[in-house]
This record gives structure tokens, C-alpha cells and sequence, in this order.
């Protein structure tokens, strides 16, 4: 490898100059808002420090809204897990365009290729030692190749197109986030290949090359990265610069959140583990403030591990010290600490801060929560809402859809927002560029909006704004939204889906009269394989999900059938070896024994045979047994089941331990 190839580094903008997010970040920076208790800097830092260059990578965190203390303490966290860790406070610079020309001016970046993220809430489950290769391998052949987007499947959300040549995969056409695609139409781009493709997503993540700086160095006005992009794009020929489009495979997840809807929808990917390796009970000690990290729970459930999840909650990750009723049902839910909820209250799709407290059957839907945040009984939430910290509402308020509710008037020198106080005692705020002055999303227009509004005013013009804020927000008398609403990802739908179609594919497997050989065992494989590609499974829960199916079998009916399950087990050890190999999925195969166990009484009675069995057919069980049985709760009915298997095996490897000092002194 060359030296300049060691020095490829990851620029990470850890600040967001969006002023739709200026509700949840006018009193919280964008790298210390939190999901749950988690900060989103370090929810960033967790799957960034997996990126396989192939070496490990350097990385340079740049910001103008975290400060030098802020800046320390994260490089405290994170830095051993990188080659280099650079973190750098930039004074006065309110856009990406003046990062940028920051960076460029201080030489910050190393002369060659860099990988840009300039958007914390970017995810990815893949190490892109693939795709930073083929940048690489394609800048030797070709050095007016400056840029490589990285594009995946769309989720949801409103349709974007890109086009590319499509051999070359050359971009031709690009829409970025809500902008209409605009590009210079050539000849060219009708005589040769191309191809046009509305089922992607950009992923906010960029390979570059250093060259790109001098393009918001030369173009002062420049504030977004889209603009370079769009430069590239239409003055080809005069800079003799070009952009190829990379698609990730379908087995790798990607987002960036670049809204509140995509910023749920992204909260949902990674609480239904679509991201793996990044989940939430993967996460480090050293970014929970109490030093206690979360475990996973039945229906994708996260909760610190000395405490015990909520009755009725399915997707969902909390914060320390919460009382929650145990007639209140989450879904989709993230809360930070100290949380208080009442009887019957429904929440779903909601990401809410420390302290909330929610009285007596009120319901809430679709809504962004800061912190401390008082929301009486009997009231109903509606979605695209956001609700700023300190905000208290009172018993049997409803209030409507695309609101922003504040404790505060908008910030003193901000032209952008207008605010006004409403009689309950809170603030609304409206959006000037937006049509309807929402939050929620960026309309096609705004970009224009903001431009024309801003030049008007440096020209020494006015203009006259057509918002109007609702004189009463309960009544939801809005003006149409013409936005695609969010599509509810809908994770267990698929899960049940798949387990039914694998339970029938291994009892017609099972059933057959030659269900152990080699075929039958591969033609298995790749029916379970074609299920979950069909119904977009992550590797936790295809794995966790093929050991349940084995034990819906029918030899597990009844526990006379014991020698059966044995016997069965071996000669299916292929099929387990293909899944099996690492801790990570053999801890999965525990884990989809517990669960049937506290499900069914036959299980739970061949519990102990079934993890001897299992010991003794796969490699390396031991500590992955003892990892699984430390993890459940103190007060677990299975406990008492396994206590003495468990015991065998600390004594077995404690001995093993001891023969080894035996050999090493002798």
C-alpha cells in the first residue's frame, strides 16, 4: 500500500445548518442531540469506526457548533478506535460551503481521496472497503474522476431520480434531497447507454477527491454540497470533471435522515437491527453517561440491563429510571431518561427526550419530543409535530398536524423563523420559505424561497410573507400537506411472514423421506436464503429466526422425543454450520431457545438437553452458554433451569484453564 493511500480520511461535518431542524437544535447541538441516551455523534462514531479502508482510517471531525471541551471529550471515546483522530472547532461558519472552504484554507486533508459525510444522522451497515477500493482503483485509471455517491435501495419516501451511463455508471442526472433533478441535457446522453432510476436513495456518503474543495473555494456563494455536485454536472467540459454513482448491494442498509420522517424512520432501521452490526445493545459502555449499556429484548425491546422492559412496547429503546403504566403501549418508540407515563397511554413512532411525563390516556403519533416536556391527560398528539423542550400542554389539548410547539419565541436574529405565543401558553413557530411555514419537511420550493427572499433583503428590497399562523392548533385547520406521508416500516409483518414461510420449508424437509442429505440440506438453505431476501431480513433475526423454526418441528411436541431431537440436530449440523460460525449468530441460536422456552413448557422442559446437545455438536459453545445465561435478568424463570449446566461448564473451563498453567510451568 502507498503512503498516500494510508493517509485516506473520513470528514465528518459533525454540525446540521438546516433551519427545519432549528427546533430541536436551537438549544442542544446537532452532535449532542440525543436518540434515547445516546448521542448522535456517537451513533455516527459507532458504525463510522467499522469503515475498513482497508487499514484502519484516519478521521477529522470538524464542527463551528461544539466546542473545544465537547470536541475533547469525544475524542476521549472514539479515538483509539481510529489511526488518527482529529477534531477541529471552526468559529463563524454557518454553512457546509464555509466548512468546507475552511478545510481547504487550513490544508487539513491530506492531498489524494477522502470519504465525506456531511450528515450525522448517516448509517450504514457495511464497512465500504469494497466501494472505497473501486474509487481508489478507478482515480489511477481516471483522474477527472473526483467523486463516487454512494446510492441504496429506497426505503420510503418520495421518489428521487438519478441517472448514469450504464456501463460506466458516469452520473448524468441527479435530484438531490426534494430538489427538482436538473442537469445539462447533451447530445451524448442520448446516444449512449443510459439508465434512469427512481427506486434510489443518495445515502449521505461521498468518496472524493481533494479536488473537490477547490470548487467551494472558487464559488464563494456555495453552501451546500449539492451545489458542487450540480456544478460538476453542468460545466463538465469547462472543468473536465466527472461524478459515477455507486450502488450498494441489497444486503447492505443505508440512510441518511434529512428530515424528521426519515429521522423516525431511521430511529426504526436500527431498533428493528436492519443495520447490523450497529444496534443499540452493541453499543459501548463508554457512551452511556452511567456506564450501563442496553439488552435486547423480546419484539426488538432495549432497555438498560438492570432494569426489565415495559409490558406492551415493541420497538423501542429507553433510558434509565422510567416509570412507565403497565397499561401504556410504544411502538416504534425512543425515550431518554427518567420518563413517566400514564395509564393507557399510546405512543408510536415518537423520539422523545429526558424527563417527559404524559398523563391518562393520551395518544401520540408521529411526533419529535425535546426534553422536559409535560403533556397532560386525555390529549391527542397528531403526527408531523414537534415539540421543543420545556414545552407543557394542558389536560384534553389536541393538537393538529405539522405544528412546532416551543417553550421560547424564535431566536433573536433569526430571519428565518417567525414565531407567535398562543393562548395555552406555548409558542408556534413558522417556517418563512416553507409554503405552509412546516417544519416537518423541505418543499421543492424552499430552496428558491430562502435565495430569493435573502437576495431581496441584501438588495436592500422587502417583500411581504403570506404566512399565518393558526389561531387555535387543536383544530388541525391547516392547509393541505401536499407531502408524500411517511410509509410505517412495518418490520414484523415481513419477520412473520418469514417465519412462516421457513417453518413450512423445514417441516416439508423434515417430512421427506431423505431429509438429511447433502441436497436436501442445500435445497433448504436456499429456500430459507430466497425468504429472506424476499422479506428484507437482518442477519440477527434470520438467524435467531432459523433455530425457532427448528423448534416448531414436531419432535419438539412432546419431551418423550428427545433421543429424535438429538438425532435430528446431528444430521442437520450442515445447516447449522452455514449459519453458526461466529459468536454473534451462536449467541442468536440462545437467544431463539430462551425464547421459545418462556413460550412453551415442552421447550423449556428439554432446555437443558437441548444447550447440552448443542455444546456438544458446534465449536466454541461454552462461553457463548455462559455469555447468554450472565445476560438474563436476575429474576428469570430459566435461570433455576440452567443454573447447573452452566455451573458444569465454569468448572470445565475453569480446569482447561488450569492444565493450561500446568503445561506452561512444566
Amino acid at each position: 500500500m502507498t503512503q498516500q493511500e494510508d493517509k485516506f480520511t473520513i470528514l465528518l461535518i459533525a454540525d446540521n445548518f438546516d433551519p427545519h431542524f432549528q427546533p430541536i437544535t436551537s438549544n442542544v447541538s446537532w452532535a449532542n442531540w440525543k436518540i434515547s441516551s445516546i448521542k448522535l455523534l456517537d451513533l455516527a462514531l459507532d458504525w463510522i469506526s467499522l469503515i475498513n479502508t482497508p487499514d484502519v482510517p484516519n478521521i477529522l471531525i470538524v464542527s463551528s457548533t461544539l466546542n473545544d471541551e465537547d470536541l475533547e471529550e469525544f475524542k476521549r471515546k472514539w479515538a483509539y478506535d481510529f489511526k488518527s483522530f482529529r477534531a477541529v472547532h471552526f468559529e463563524n461558519c454557518p454553512s457546509v460551503g464555509q466548512i468546507m472552504r475552511e478545510v481547504d484554507s487550513r490544508n487539513l486533508l491530506p492531498k489524494g481521496e477522502f470519504l465525506l459525510i456531511e450528515n450525522l444522522a448517516t448509517f450504514c451497515s457495511s464497512n465500504l472497503s469494497p466501494q472505497i477500493e473501486a474509487f481508489r482503483n478507478r482515480r489511477k485509471k481516471d483522474k477527472n474522476c473526483v467523486m463516487s455517491l454512494l446510492y441504496s435501495r429506497q426505503i420510503s419516501g418520495e421518489k428521487r431520480f438519478v441517472g448514469f451511463e450504464t456501463d460506466s455508471k458516469k452520473l448524468l442526472v441527479y435530484q438531490g434531497n426534494r430538489d427538482r433533478p436538473t442537469t445539462e441535457y447533451t447530445k451524448n446522453m442520448f446516444t449512449t447507454q443510459s439508465t434512469i432510476r427512481s427506486d434510489l436513495a443518495p445515502c449521505g456518503i461521498a468518496l472524493c477527491s481533494t479536488e473537490v474543495l477547490i470548487q467551494f473555494t472558487d464559488n464563494y456563494d456555495y453552501d451546500l454540497f449539492d451545489q458542487v455536485i450540480h456544478e460538476i454536472l453542468v460545466n463538465a467540459d469547462l472543468h473536465s470533471q466527472t461524478i459515477n454513482v455507486e450502488i450498494l448491494p441489497e444486503t447492505v442498509m443505508a440512510f441518511t435522515a434529512s428530515d424528521y420522517g426519515s429521522l423516525l424512520r431511521g430511529q426504526r432501521l436500527l431498533v428493528h437491527r436492519w443495520c447490523y452490526p450497529q444496534t443499540y445493545d452493541r453499543l459501548p459502555t463508554r457512551v452511556f453517561e452511567s456506564r450501563i449499556t442496553l439488552r435486547y429484548h423480546r419484539n426488538h425491546v432495549y432497555v438498560p440491563r438492570d432494569e426489565e422492559p415495559p409490558m406492551n412496547s415493541e420497538g423501542t429503546v429507553l433510558g434509565r429510571g422510567n416509570d412507565i403504566d403497565a397499561s401504556a403501549n410504544l411502538q416504534d418508540v425512543a425515550i431518554d431518561d427518567n420518563c413517566c407515563l400514564g395509564e393507557d397511554v399510546q405512543i408510536r413512532n415518537v423520539i422523545a427526550g429526558h424527563s417527559l411525563k404524559v398523563g391518562k390516556d393520551t395518544v401520540i403519533d408521529g411526533v419529535v419530543i425535546g426534553d422536559k416536556v409535560t403533556i397532560g391527560t386525555n390529549c391527542k398528539i397528531r403526527a408531523k409535530t414537534v415539540i421543543g423542550s420545556g414545552v407543557t400542554i394542558p389536560n384534553g389539548t389536541v393538537i393538529g398536524n405539522n405544528l412546532v410547539l416551543m417553550a421560547t419565541p424564535s431566536p433573536q436574529g433569526n430571519d428565518d423563523i417567525e414565531s407567535k405565543r398562543e393562548p395555552l401558553g406555548y409558542y408556534s413557530w413558522k417556517l418563512l420559505d416553507e409554503p405552509n411555514g412546516h417544519f416537518w419537511r423541505r418543499s421543492q420550493s424552499f430552496s428558491r424561497a430562502r435565495h430569493e427572499r435573502h437576495a431581496s433583503v441584501h438588495s436592500g428590497t422587502s417583500i411581504q410573507h403570506s404566512i399565518s399562523i393558526d389561531q387555535t392548533v387543536s383544530s388541525g385547520n391547516e392547509n393541505v400537506d401536499t407531502t408524500v406521508p411517511d410509509i410505517n416500516l412495518d418490520t414484523e409483518y415481513y419477520f412473520i411472514a418469514f417465519m412462516k414461510e421457513i417453518r413450512e420449508s423445514m417441516k416439508a424437509t423434515y417430512d421427506s423421506s431423505n431429509r438429511s442429505t447433502p441436497d436436501a440440506m442445500n435445497n433448504l438453505c436456499v429456500e430459507i436464503n430466497c425468504s429472506k431476501l424476499a422479506n428484507g431480513i437482518s442477519p440477527e433475526d434470520l438467524t435467531r429466526g432459523v433455530f425457532s423454526a427448528f423448534l416448531s418441528l414436531p419432535p419438539f411436541e412432546t419431551t418423550k422425543e428427545l433421543p429424535l431431537v438429538k438425532k435430528l440436530f446431528i444430521e442437520w449440523k450442515n445447516l447449522w454450520n452455514k449459519y453458526y460460525k461466529s459468536t454473534e449468530t451462536k449467541l442468536q441460536l440462545c437467544h431463539a431457545i430462551e425464547d421459545a422456552a418462556l413460550e412453551n413448557p415442552t421447550i423449556r422442559a428439554l432446555m437443558p438437553q437441548l444447550f447440552m446437545c448443542v455444546y456438544e455438536n458446534l465449536n466454541d459453545m461454552d462461553e457463548v452458554i455462559i455469555s447468554w445465561y450472565e445476560s438474563l435478568p436476575q429474576d428469570s424463570i430459566l435461570r433455576p433451569d440452567m443454573a447447573k449446566l452452566v455451573e458444569w461448564l465454569m468448572e470445565d473451563e475453569d480446569e482447561g484453564e488450569d492444565d493450561e498453567s500446568d503445561e506452561e510451568e512444566a
